[in-house]
C-alpha cells in the first residue's frame, strides 16, 4: 500500500481528525477566497464546532464579509473538501 492509500484509510476510520484536518485547512484557503486586499484586514479566523469567526480590522471589509457570509460560509465548506462551517460570525 502507498502511503496516500494509508493516509486516505486513516482518515476514513477517524472522521473527526478527517474534520479537524478540514477545519484547519479554512485559514490557508481564506485569502484565495475573499482576495489579498480582505485577507491583508483579516486578523484571525477559526473554526469551532462549525462556526467560522473571522475578525477583520477594517470596518469596510468586515462590512464586506458580512454581506457575503453564505456565498463564504458555501464557498470554504467547497474549498476545504468538507462541511465544516454552519455559519459565519463577523467580527
Amino acid at each position: 500500500m502507498s502511503f496516500g492509500e494509508l493516509w486516505a484509510e486513516f482518515l476514513q476510520q477517524n472522521p473527526t481528525t478527517q474534520r479537524r484536518l478540514a477545519e484547519a485547512r479554512v485559514a490557508e484557503v481564506w485569502p484565495s477566497l475573499v482576495g489579498h486586499a480582505v485577507a491583508a484586514h483579516t486578523t484571525s479566523i477559526s473554526v469551532e464546532k462549525g462556526v467560522m469567526y473571522v475578525r477583520l480590522s477594517s470596518s469596510v471589509a468586515r462590512n464586506a464579509i458580512f454581506m457575503r457570509r453564505e456565498e463564504l460560509k458555501d464557498a470554504v465548506n467547497a474549498a476545504v473538501g468538507a462541511h465544516v462551517v454552519n455559519v459565519v460570525i463577523v467580527k
